[in-house]
């Protein structure tokens, strides 16, 4: 490196901080988490799928209150001897068909609409609340960056009074030139974290920003641990067993269409002879032949269905349970970290006191100072993480129970 690259690099790192405007966002008393949380379900794109369900099962029951089980059929027909022994004989037919259901089929279908209407409804509150989950994680990290900036810029302020102290001192003759460089580096090295920490919180700024759609973020985003008696309302396991009913619904209508559907079908015929002509009105009735080797895969797909949707909801509360056991115990941690931590900067700040009057009364070095300074700034930023922590294991407490803001 050129003595030209190392002067500019050390300009920069000397150069006051600049105004960060952008990679911060500014709080508001006019927005609350579940505001934040709307804003963000309505600028995803997952939102269409869900729409898309629930126009499917509105369909779905639009359908099942029909007493066709299938399309109707029109034919037309046409007979004459013209080409064969032309007597004069001439038929004309037209035909109608409508397959219909039972009732048994009917009301497994009206069923099995019904549940899927609820899968829809469930996974759109389980999808939500997963929004949610994200929206709490982003709020409490911009939160711990704005504190990592206080800090950094607080513990730059502290170290250019101390630079100029020394400064001060050493053009008295009290302190050598050592203890000049010493603050100095000091200097450098929180200005490079202050730089930092700004970095990292302009990083989540532009991630809130994407996903929100939103310049402003709630001021108060704290929550109050819910009840432990409320897991059984978790989204999720309710959207588990919403998918549970319909693979039943479906079972049960897959068994019901086993029993053959009879199709009911009318027809007008008009008969010529030449010389006289004949209408008349037919009625038929036609019902298939039930063959349970045809209808053994469909019936067996809907046992495969329901085995599926049952051991995935098991497996589901068996997650929600040790994800809420995981979420207890790290909040009980955060609660003693909360306290040990106050503890700890009481302590630190007492000892940094006793360190700065003794290195003002030449009863200690500067390097001295600095290793206490050092341990102090580190209880500062424990104390200050530690607070945003117990807040966060709050909301990841309540994600777990899936209550929604």
């Amino acid at each position: 490196m050129t003595r030209l690259q190392r002067f500019l690099v050390l300009v920069l790192v000397i150069a006051p901080l600049p105004a960060h405007a952008g990679d911060m966002i500014p709080t508001t008393t006019e927005l609350d988490l579940a505001a934040v949380v709307a804003a963000a379900t309505g600028n995803r794109p997952e939102q269409s799928v869900y729409e898309a369900d629930y126009r499917h099962a509105e369909a779905m029951g639009a359908r099942a209150q029909s007493f066709l089980d299938a399309a109707p059929s029109v034919g037309f027909s046409h007979q004459t001897d013209a080409l064969g022994s032309d007597t004069g004989m001439r038929e004309w037919e037209g035909s109608i068909q409508l397959p219909l259901r039972l009732p048994g089929l009917q009301a497994a279908a009206e069923q099995h609409a019904s549940s899927l209407a609820s899968v829809a409804e469930r996974g759109d509150a389980r999808w939500r609340l997963e929004v949610a989950g994200q929206i709490r994680a982003l709020l409490a990290s911009l939160a711990e960056a704005d504190e990592a900036v206080q800090v950094a810029e607080r513990a730059v302020k502290t170290a250019e009074e101390l630079q100029a102290q020394v400064q001060r001192r050493l053009e008295l003759g009290d302190v050598p030139r050592t203890d000049l460089i010493l603050a100095r580096e000091e200097t450098l090295q929180r200005r490079a974290e202050a730089r930092e920490a700004h970095l990292a919180r302009a990083r989540l700024a532009e991630e809130y920003r994407a996903i929100t759609d939103l310049n402003t973020r709630p001021a108060d985003w704290a929550e109050t641990p819910a009840s432990r008696d409320r897991l059984e309302q978790h989204p999720a396991l309710l959207a588990a067993d919403a998918t549970v009913q319909a693979s039943e619904a479906q079972r049960v209508m897959i068994r019901e269409r086993g029993t053959p559907q009879p199709t009911l079908g009318m027809n007008i015929r008009r008969e010529e002879d030449g010389t006289d002509s004949i209408d008349s009105v037919g009625v038929s009735v036609s019902i298939p032949i039930a063959l349970g080797s045809l209808r053994a895969p469909e019936r067996s797909g809907a046992e495969q269905d329901l085995a599926r949707a049952r051991s995935q909801a098991a497996v589901i509360e068996r997650q929600l349970g040790i994800a809420l056991r995981q979420a207890e115990k790290a909040l009980t941690a955060a609660r003693h970290e909360r306290e040990m931590a106050l503890e700890h900067r009481d302590l630190a700040e007492e000892s940094l006191a006793l360190a700065r009057r003794a290195y003002a009364l030449g009863e200690s070095d500067l390097a001295d100072l600095l290793r206490v300074r050092s341990r102090a700034l580190a209880a500062e930023r424990r104390a200050a993480m530690s607070g945003i922590r117990l807040d966060r294991s709050i909301s990841e407490f309540n994600q777990a129970m899936g209550i929604m803001p």
